[in-house]
């Protein structure tokens, strides 16, 4: 796998992660923290940056088990020795 692929799906699951993170932290951050703005704010901020780091591990990931699914799905297979061939 060259480099290029592998950032692209290293960024892609940053971003991808970020904005989820973004997403689901601030709404527990309103729950864990009541106060209107504040919990909203923090939550968002934790869960965008815990989220980049996760989607950024989770892209690259993906990216290197879908590149090795198609590989194998490229690939011929040799028939099995010992068996007749038609």
């Amino acid at each position: 796998m060259d480099e290029s692929t592998d950032d692209a799906g290293g960024n892609a699951g940053r971003t991808a992660g970020t904005v989820a993170g973004m997403f689901s932290g601030a709404k527990l951050g309103n729950a864990a923290i009541p106060v209107p703005i504040v919990g909203t704010f923090v939550g968002g901020v934790v869960g965008g940056i815990v989220g980049s780091e996760i989607g950024q591990r989770l892209g690259r990931a993906f990216v290197n088990g879908g590149e090795a699914f198609w590989h194998t799905l490229q690939t011929p297979t040799p028939p099995p020795s010992g068996e007749p061939t038609d």
